[in-house]
């Protein structure tokens, strides 16, 4: 147990004691290979020739080149707009090789690139390959410029930024702001319909002379039948088809009652006579009853003059009333005769009767007269609905050539508006992208970082000499110290021998 600890407390000092004894054998291996990295490093960035990177903004927004319109003109607009999909898609514009193409020829490759047109020769020629001397200037500027060109799209934005690197700072921003702007008039030519403008026009114009043709037969239609509005016009024709049938229908019903009343009429005349006695006439005398109710007043009030003179017993007032008493019994006889007489005339039945049968046949007669009437006129509104059916399939068709020629005119006259509206904001360069922020010229280079490299030099030079250091110490299979010596031979060492210097003679 004891000897487990004491070697494994040995081991970490002999390691260490071994790595120090390395560092200190192969000093010189590690001096001159830090010296010679750290140098290479620094010279090489202080030589390199530094590079400018210029950055420019574009914003992608919703616009008119995201609204579809149907063609038909029935739906609603539909707007399809896919942040990440719009992005991808002006990247890749952005990214192409025509637009680069567009960049160099605009700006001229040796402008771009001055070692473009300068061609290899003598010994450069000999020794540079041949491949790809068949390349035209602007070939070669785009594949240099495609190395230099980076577009990306900034996470969670609407923003594409657009940088270059170039040795000098003011191409790289001429480049990244060309290429933004052939961007600009790029996009609307993608998004743009070529001759949409005088497409729609001339459509327009062809559909408004098709629909002065149909408007003009259909007019013409109207004009031989007397048409205003059929719908209407057969509505009230058959209103009043119905209205006279049942007209008829009544007229009819009337007829065969009155038909029927005149046969009724002519059966009771047959059995009833045209004339009838008259009757007996009763009557009593009126001249001796009128004279005798006469004399009874008389003799009334010549009672009353004496019953004011005289008492009651009186002779003159006895006498007076023994004759009103007689007249009264000579009234009674007289009323109770009676004198009557016998006539005979026409039959008022037989007469009410026979005015009853003549009025019954003239209105009989009028009922037929006018059954005759609705009859025609029935005729009449069945031949003008008839001559209005055969003419509603035609009247149909017409209207909904002309309903089809307005609606694709009005349909093309707003394509045309919106294609002069889309051509008129495309000269005035509106569309859905904008640069943001053109690039600048860049103050400062990004490449080389010289601090970065040093320090780079110093981890890369120390970390090298090491390994070389521990590479050729594990390539040497030599015994040159005294614990190699007796961990290979397993022997203890007695004595070491001094190096003896070497003396010149």
């Amino acid at each position: 147990m004891e000897t487990m600890e004491m070697g494994t407390s040995e081991f970490p000092r002999t390691s260490l004691r071994d790595f120090l004894r390395v560092l200190f054998k192969r000093k010189t291996q590690i001096l001159l290979f830090f010296a010679v990295t750290f140098i290479t490093v620094a010279v090489a960035t202080f030589v390199a020739k530094p590079t400018y990177q210029a950055v420019a903004q574009i914003l992608v927004k919703l616009g008119r080149e995201n609204i579809y319109v149907p063609a038909s003109g029935g739906s609603s607009p539909v707007i399809n707009f896919n942040r990440e999909e719009q992005i991808n898609s002006e990247i890749e514009i952005l990214k192409s090789r025509s637009l680069a193409m567009e960049v160099l020829h605009s700006l001229g490759p040796a402008a771009v690139y001055e070692d473009i047109a300068n061609e290899p020769s003598g010994i450069r020629a000999a020794i540079l390959p041949s491949r790809g001397s068949e390349r035209t200037p602007a070939e070669k500027a785009f594949l240099q410029m495609q190395k230099a060109l980076d577009v990306q799209g900034i996470k969670k934005s609407n923003v594409i930024e657009v940088s270059f690197k170039h040795t000098d700072p003011e191409t790289a921003a001429t480049v990244a702001n060309k290429l933004s702007n052939l961007f600009l008039d790029r996009h609307l030519s993608v998004h743009k319909t070529p001759q949409s403008y005088a497409f729609f026009q001339q459509q327009s114009e062809l559909l408004k002379d098709k629909l002065n043709t149909a408007e003009a037969r259909l007019e013409e239609l109207k004009e031989k039948y007397d048409l205003t509005a059929l719908d209407e016009q057969q509505s009230i024709l058959l209103n009043q088809t119905a209205e006279l049938r049942t007209a008829l229908n009544e007229t009819l019903s009337s007829a065969v009652e009155a038909e029927n009343r005149i046969e009724e009429l002519q059966q009771h005349l047959a059995v009833v006579p045209k004339t009838i006695p008259q009757g007996e006439e009763i009557d009593h005398n009126p001249y001796l009853i009128n004279t005798l109710e006469a004399r009874l007043v008389e003799l009334q009030l010549e009672e009353k003059e004496l019953l004011a003179k005289y008492t009651e017993q009186n002779r003159l007032v006895v006498n007076v009333r023994d004759e009103i008493r007689m007249v009264h019994q000579k009234l009674a006889d007289n009323e109770k005769k009676q004198y009557g007489s016998t006539r005979s005339g026409v039959n008022p039945t037989h007469q009410q009767l026979q005015q009853e049968l003549l009025r019954s046949k003239a209105d009989y007669r009028a009922l037929i007269a006018k059954s005759q009437v609705q009859r025609g006129q029935l005729a009449d509104y069945k031949k003008e609905l008839d001559q209005l059916n055969r003419v509603e399939t035609e009247y149909n068709r017409l209207q909904q050539e002309v309903d089809v020629d307005q609606q694709n005119h009005r349909l093309y006259l707003t394509k045309f508006e919106e294609s002069r509206i889309s051509d008129a904001m495309d000269t005035e360069k509106i569309a859905s992208v904008s640069l943001i922020e053109p690039a600048q010229v860049p103050l400062k280079p990004v490449s080389p970082k010289k601090m970065l490299n040093l320090v780079l030099g110093l981890f890369l030079g120390a970390l090298g000499g090491l390994g070389l250091a521990f590479f050729l110490e594990y390539l040497d299979d030599s015994l040159g110290e005294i614990d190699d010596i007796e961990e290979q031979l397993k022997l203890p060492v007695l004595g070491v021998l001094p190096e003896l210097e070497k003396k010149g003679h």
